[in-house]
């Protein structure tokens, strides 16, 4: 019997909730977590071996009232709705959007941000483009490996965000949040062979990342907390950040803003001369808007994983 990412994701969702969420006993015999096959089909007005054969594969092309009861009966949020909808019924092949170029527009926004860390990072989750506070917050990205300039490596795979649990906790944080947005981006774009094999690199190198990716949540790119300790910022503070979608596909501008009990734009006005890096190197012809853009599976770099901070170096 075959896995289908629609019978998947029945599967990890229904086993995900808890009875007691629905109002139902947890009963004495449940022998695995979760609700049962016949709960949920009931709650969406389907017979159980309707449902059955959905969730194994052996039924396909369900009607989208069909889906809206599951939707229903699994309390899915409107963006897991949504992405039930698009497993249930793929639009075919799609090329996955080229976002590497980042647009002059988008440069002279980002150099706009001059009080707080700003990056541009591509639909799945690349480092495109930073402001000098953004440069500097991630103690200089330019530096680093191909590979390393990811969000999602950072949180999950380097060893010095290994140290930062509360990046990859279940539930509500930047990695949850970051993985449910990739798995969107996935249902969109399930034969693009470079996201099959971020994803494969990530699941290989990060058990948290395993973890979240196989709940098969799913949503939009949206703002949250990310905890990065450095000795010019307030100790142990995690900054919140705010996203904007960007006119070119998949690109997305990530704001961070400065904790509530500091200094407004003050807050980060200390960063960049603490650390020991260009971060705000750019080409000749764009120096003044002080951007830093880079190709992330073109461009060369010079060491292997970099501390995010003087405060974690080893």
């Amino acid at each position: 019997m075959t896995e289908t990412p629609l019978g998947a994701f029945l599967r990890a969702r229904r086993r995900g909730l808890k009875p007691a969420e629905l109002g139902l006993s947890p009963g004495a015999r449940r022998r695995t977590p979760g609700l049962r096959r016949e709960e949920v089909a009931g709650r969406a007005g389907i017979s159980a071996d309707y449902y059955a054969r959905l969730e194994q594969g052996r039924q396909s092309d369900p009607t989208e009232s069909v889906l809206d009861g599951l939707a229903t009966a699994l309390l899915l949020t409107d963006a897991e709705r949504g992405y039930l909808h698009r497993l249930a019924a793929p639009r075919g092949h799609r090329s996955p959007p080229r976002t590497a170029a980042v647009s002059e527009s988008t440069r002279t926004l980002l150099a706009a941000f001059t009080d707080s860390p700003a990056l541009v990072l591509g639909p799945c989750f690349d480092l495109l483009a930073w402001n000098p506070l953004g440069g500097a917050l991630l103690n200089g990205p330019g530096n680093r490996l191909p590979h390393e300039r990811n969000l999602l490596w950072q949180v999950f795979c380097c060893p010095y965000g290994d140290r930062l649990p509360g990046n990859r906790a279940p539930g509500i944080s930047v990695g949850a949040d970051l993985v449910a947005a990739l798995r969107a981006h996935h249902a969109d774009h399930p034969t693009d062979p470079d996201l099959a094999r971020l994803v494969a690199g990530l699941s290989a190198s990060s058990a948290a990342f395993g973890a979240l990716w196989s709940e098969h949540r799913a949503s939009a790119v949206r703002e949250g907390t990310l905890h990065i300790p450095h000795p010019a910022l307030a100790p142990d503070a995690p900054f919140g950040y705010t996203v904007l979608s960007l006119p070119d596909p998949g690109q997305h501008l990530f704001v961070f803003l400065p904790p509530a009990r500091t200094g407004g734009g003050k807050a980060f006005r200390g960063l960049a001369d603490a650390m020991d890096v260009d971060a705000g190197a750019a080409a000749p012809e764009r120096s003044a808007a002080r951007v830093r853009a880079v190709s992330p599976r073109t461009a060369s770099a010079s060491s292997p994983c970099r501390p995010w901070s003087p405060a974690v170096r080893t």
